[in-house]
């Protein structure tokens, strides 16, 4: 969403700055004059009035963080909604991953037995011959459609010490072809 109020747009201009030098009256001024309109941005996307509450709230709650990445001259409603956006597709992301430590259990418990969804018994083999963080890397990004990220979020690992395990296995998998 594009918001083109020259004057309001001008204040959270000059407010994001202030908050990111430090200034924490800023806060609750940007608060005052910008939550309504954050928040009719918030409910676009999600269409439910409680999260898009803690949409907002989110944002406010860390807005010396969020400042400090403001760049002056930027549209800073438009900034800001934009990052109610990317919460709100994190959140959207993360609600379709399911507990990790069930899913740890069940990554281990498909170990020996792996399901008939892979019909080579090649690939079984190989997925035989994977190390446990090999297969479970495999398992969480073909099965659960994780992406690198989530996984490595999860497992906590980084990001790529995860994709150099994904890449050592896909290797071993390539033998099995």
């Amino acid at each position: 969403m594009r918001y083109n109020d020259n004057a309001l747009c001008a204040k959270i201009n000059e407010l994001l700055t202030a908050i990111s030098s430090g200034d924490g009256e800023g806060a609750a001024m940007l608060f005052d004059i910008a939550y309504s309109r954050l928040y009719a941005v918030a409910y676009r996307y999600c269409l439910e009035r409680n999260l898009a509450e803690d949409l907002v709230a989110e944002v406010f709650a860390n807005i010396g963080y969020i400042a400090s990445h403001y760049r002056d001259g930027q549209n800073g409603f438009n900034f800001l909604s934009k990052i109610i956006k990317n919460k709100y597709l994190n959140t959207v992301r993360s609600s379709k991953l399911r507990n990790y430590s069930q899913l740890k259990e069940e990554i281990a418990a498909t170990r020996d037995g792996i399901d008939e969804k892979i019909a080579q018994m090649d690939v079984k083999e190989g997925l035989k011959k994977l190390d446990s963080e090999e297969y479970e890397v495999v398992y969480c990004k073909f099965y659960l459609d994780m992406t690198f990220r989530a996984i490595a979020e999860h497992t906590g690992r980084s990001l790529g010490a995860t994709q150099r395990i994904y890449a050592r296995a896909m290797s071993e998998l390539k033998k099995y072809l």
